[in-house]
């Protein structure tokens, strides 16, 4: 398991990683430093320092460990694992940094719907070839694993990561590494760490690919006693990056402070740092040094400061050469409780602060101020799970809600006894109480107006009758019983001795965007009494309302028009009319088309009108969409999508052009693509 070391006050990236063997790596942005895996070029600058954010790598690394192969056709096999340091939208940005574990294997030439077995140092992963798009009659395995938290501002999700404990160089096989790192990535040279071993027994220090026919004319042909070579290439040669870190830091998680009068109070400060023995000392106005008390990582001062509470305190860990520094602002502690009354719809909100002397104004978030110390009551338009109270001396604290009262009653039974009707004499007429809604136990069907008539299934939720021969109007009512009931709701049925027969209109063909909310139109229809929508053609789509006269729904992200059709009933009879709505193709836009020939990197983005998740960009080599397929990018929430990979077999063609095709339609030709070293 990884363990995440303090925050850097320097980038805001964790400054190291350990692993379960105690071997902590830093981050290192410096593309000066031949051993970090950067070039220049990676800075905005490339002739200024490394600075946060104006002058930094839009990805560095902590540790990466990269192998390759060539198959039996030639072709590429490439590993690529890594635990990487980047941002959210890429862009150097406070807030937005990320870090994530990767295991990416990208192999060229293979049989399609072939299985291919791949051991690493990270474990055993089994692929199906999928048919290579770029190259017809052949499979390809492109796999990714990123795991992290991809939003910004969690670096324990890494630690879920496959990437750990670190290899490091052989220190059986000279040369060993240089002074401060784990290994050389301009050096390709054998490996160790791994904690997975094969059916041989031997520790997975390699790159493996297991398949029918891989090893048939490839270099890398396995050695290895007890594996076929025709169907086994492995390397156990890796290019490997790592710089040791050689501090430990120091985070500050609270600094709180308490007085009850003018001439001074309590100081609190938590820190934490590395398991290792540290020496941290807290200095501030109003009071000396002081060391702080701990171990195994977790340490703690208790302070007398005089005066007032200082701005700002600061713990230093002079254990790290030079000394790690982090600054806080003291704030008070509040604490409190939070209830909610069920009985009174009330919720009390009391909460005190550790500075009973300055006894600053107190703010429940939503709900209002009240002074330290004191209740705030009011009636919360909802129940919450929990209330935040701040300080005006910058305290905070979440409250969980208790509920006290009696408690809550079950759902109640509802009665529906459908819509009223108008039907012809002598018509079968039907009870339709099934729209009632709750655990219900018995219905009941009780004539409550007009000329007698005899009901069928009177305790059902649906029942019958034979309309009388002359005009009347009937009212019935259903009684529904079970918890918090009965429940009672009425129907009136008007009998006619005749009917205009209904004539459907479903309204005129429309054309809209697709994701779009479409609302159809039957209110044009006359004498109906009933409507019914439903879908003839197209892809399916869900109606809501399909019994009113506009129903919706939400136009799919595809091309092809869809019709529906309403049909409307009264007690003349019926009719139907149908109504056909198509879509424009989306409007596709591109930021990005980039080429990076060192490390075979493709970077491509842009954006649509029609936003996903559903929405693919297929992307061609060349000026027309008769060119080979280069990758499929998905369209995400916001429209934006982007297709960015290093290691990439296929490169331009003589036009160093692309054509993008849009599931939604939209396409763009002969794009521009800007090739770099």
């Amino acid at each position: 398991m990884l363990t995440v070391g303090p925050i850097s006050s320097q980038n805001g990236f964790p400054i190291w990683y350990k692993d379960e063997n105690g071997l902590r790596l830093q981050l290192n942005p410096d593309p000066n430093d031949p051993y970090s895996g950067l070039t220049p070029d990676e800075l905005p600058d490339p002739s200024s320092p490394v600075s946060f954010p104006d002058n930094f790598p839009a990805e560095s690394f902590y540790f990466s460990a990269e192998a390759e192969m060539t198959t039996g056709t030639g072709e590429r096999a490439r590993l690529v694992l890594a635990l990487e340091a980047t941002f959210a939208n890429e862009t150097p940005t406070p807030g937005e940094q990320i870090v994530f574990g990767r295991v990416r294997i990208r192999v060229a030439g293979l049989q399609p719907n072939v299985t291919y077995t791949v051991y690493h140092p990270y474990g055993v992963d089994t692929f199906v070839a999928e048919p290579d798009p770029g190259e017809p009659g052949f499979g390809e395995i492109n796999f990714t694993e990123d795991i992290g938290d991809l939003n910004g501002g969690n670096f324990e999700g890494a630690a879920n990561s496959r990437i750990h404990p670190f290899l490091r160089w052989d220190p059986a096989v000279a040369p060993p590494p240089p002074a401060g790192y784990i290994g050389n990535p301009n050096v390709l040279h054998p490996v160790v760490g791994s904690v997975f071993f094969d059916s041989l027994g031997r520790p997975q220090n390699y790159f493996r690919i297991e398949g029918p026919g891989i090893g048939i004319g490839s270099p890398d042909r396995a050695t290895a006693p007890g594996l076929d070579p025709d169907d086994n290439i492995e390397t156990n040669l890796f290019a490997l990056l790592g710089k040791i870190s050689l501090i430990s830091g120091v985070d500050i998680t609270r600094a709180t402070y308490s007085r009850t009068d003018a001439s001074g109070g309590l100081l609190d400060v938590f820190a934490t740092s590395d398991t290792t023995p540290q020496e941290l000392v807290v200095t501030g106005p109003g009071f000396d040094p002081t060391d702080l008390r701990g171990g195994n990582g977790e340490y703690a001062a208790h302070v007398r400061f005089e005066g007032l509470p200082p701005d700002v305190v600061t713990v230093t860990n002079e254990s790290d050469q030079p000394p790690s520094v982090k600054s806080a602002a003291p704030v008070d502690l509040l604490t409190g409780t939070a209830v909610y009354d069920a009985d009174l719809s009330e919720l009390s909100i009391t909460a005190s602060s550790s500075d009973a002397f300055g006894a600053p104004l107190l703010t429940a978030e939503g709900y209002g101020s009240f002074p330290s110390g004191g209740t705030l009551v009011v009636v919360p338009a909802g129940i919450p799970a929990n209330v935040t109270v701040t300080s005006e001396a910058g305290g905070s604290v979440t409250l969980p809600v208790l509920i006290e009262g009696a408690p809550f009653g079950p759902v109640g039974v509802s009665a529906d006894a459908g819509p009223d009707q108008t039907v012809l004499v002598n018509a079968n007429v039907v009870l339709d109480g099934t729209g009632s809604t709750g655990p219900i136990e018995s219905y009941q069907w009780t004539q409550i107006a007009g000329p007698a008539v005899a009901l069928t299934n009177a305790n059902a939720a649906v029942a019958s009758f034979t309309a009388p021969g002359a005009a009347a109007t009937l009212v019935f009512s259903l009684t529904v019983s079970g918890p918090g009931g009965p429940s009672v709701d009425d129907v009136t049925v008007e009998v006619v001795a005749s009917a205009p027969v209904p004539v459907a209109n479903a309204g005129p063909d429309q054309t809209v965007r697709q994701g779009s909310l479409v609302t159809l139109s039957g209110s044009a229809s006359t004498s109906p009494v009933t409507f019914q929508w439903e879908q003839i053609s197209g892809v399916p789509v869900t109606l809501t309302g399909a019994n009113t006269p506009n129903p919706t729904f939400t136009f799919p992200k595809q091309t092809a028009p869809l019709t529906f059709r309403l049909t409307v009933t009264g007690a003349g009879g019926s009719s139907s009319d149908t109504v056909q709505i198509s879509t424009v193709p989306d409007n596709l836009t591109v930021t990005r088309a980039e080429y990076r020939i060192g490390d075979a990197e493709w970077r491509i983005e842009g954006t649509t009108d029609v936003p996903g998740p559903g929405v693919t960009v297929t992307i061609h080599i060349g000026p027309n969409a008769a060119g080979p397929v280069l990758a499929i990018a998905q369209v995400d929430a916001l429209g934006e999508w982007q297709y960015r990979e290093e290691g990439v077999a296929t490169q331009p063609d003589a036009t160093r052009t692309i054509t993008l095709r849009s599931s939604s339609g939209g396409q763009l030709a002969a794009v521009p693509l800007t090739v770099r070293n």
